[in-house]
């Protein structure tokens, strides 16, 4: 019960103003929209994140060798994309080490990549260019060999094959024209880099004077691989695909090396690492980048997998990988699994060829 007023009082004059002030504030509160009101009393759930289906990208090198083996690289390719390769990488050696460097190879063994059903990226090898200067290979100058190489199988911004994948040069670079075998683009979301890097000693010669191929395309290569782990950090791209034909040589001791002098190769250690500089920059540029780099190379040693990169303190860098590819032979090769949303982003397999090999 409400109290009474006392005489005289204003008191109907308060009850009014009471009415008056509650019915204020409950149509403020009945008047807050339904959503508003809804966000503070109910979680909001974030969306899934999105699902990132595995690239898959064949990997082989030195095939065909032989004009016998074309026929059995073609059925490879063939069996290559119906597993649904996004990309094939031939990681070099197109020939065998005694056929010769003639057009007539070259444009056949070119005919035959370039008929590929899936995307093929092509790196050269020893036996495509820097050997050619031997006899058994015809006698030819290496580097006008390298030349028309560049004309037969890099003559646009595409890979090989009969479907093809945009593919960024270093020749786009003025000071590097000509250096249109270096190359890259991203697959799977992870960047893909091809560098010349070829075997014997990465043409590494000798002889007096300046090594002037050498020293040439050591100064592109270096800058090629810097620029595309730049971009790769840029982009926040989770791994790095190195691909080159050389094994550069993990275990000869280049560690305890200082920088190469002019005595090296005559009274020092014996012959100069044409590898050196790489596996320093490969080292420096691993240590520093938060993914997954993986090098790809041709062996002869057949496939295998390890962890050969060491940092200055002599620790086992966890986020490199080798990758050693199996030679001359179609019956053989690496499937690469990448999935950039999982820990390891790259998985490897050693595949078998066609059964009729």
């Amino acid at each position: 019960m409400t109290a009474p007023c006392p005489t005289g009082s204003t008191c109907h004059g308060r009850r009014a103003l009471g009415v008056a002030l509650l019915t204020v504030v409950c149509s403020a509160w009945l008047s807050i929209p339904g959503p508003a009101y809804a966000a503070r009393t109910t979680a909001v759930r974030p969306p899934p994140a999105p699902v990132v289906q595995p690239t898959r990208i064949g990997l082989i090198a030195d095939v065909p060798q032989w004009p016998e083996a074309e026929t059995d690289a073609s059925a490879l390719f063939d069996l290559m994309n119906a597993r649904q390769m996004a990309l094939i990488i031939h990681a070099g050696g197109i020939k065998g080490d005694t056929e010769s460097c003639a057009d007539t190879i070259l444009g056949a063994r070119q005919r035959v990549l370039d008929d590929s059903p899936a995307p093929l990226l092509f790196v050269p090898g020893e036996t495509d260019w820097a050997e050619c200067h031997k006899p058994v290979n015809g006698k030819f100058d290496a580097v006008e060999r390298l030349n028309r190489l560049r004309e037969l199988y890099f003559p646009v911004d595409t890979t090989l094959g009969r479907r093809t994948l945009p593919v960024i040069r270093q020749s786009d670079q003025a000071m590097f024209r000509s250096f249109r075998e270096n190359v890259r683009l991203i697959v799977g979301g992870v960047m893909v880099v091809g560098l010349n890097l070829p075997g014997d000693n990465n043409h590494y010669r000798s002889e007096g004077g300046r090594n002037g191929e050498f020293e040439d395309r050591r100064e592109a290569n270096r800058q090629w691989l810097h620029r595309a782990f730049s971009v790769a950090r840029q982009r926040d791209l989770p791994g790095i695909l190195v691909v080159a034909h050389a094994d550069p040589e993990f275990g000869n001791g280049w560690e305890k090396r200082g920088k190469p002098s002019l005595l090296d190769g005559f009274m020092r250690r014996g012959t100069r690492d044409g590898y050196l500089e790489f596996k320093n920059q490969m080292r420096e540029l691993s240590a520093k980048f938060p993914g997954q780099v993986l090098l790809i190379h041709a062996s002869d040693s057949g496939f295998s997998i390890d962890k050969p990169l060491k940092d200055k303190d002599g620790k086992i860098l966890g986020n490199f990988t080798r990758v050693s590819l199996p030679i001359g032979t179609p019956s053989r090769w690496v499937e690469l699994t990448v999935t950039p949303n999982t820990r390891s982003v790259f998985q490897v397999t050693l595949q078998d060829g066609p059964k009729n090999n």
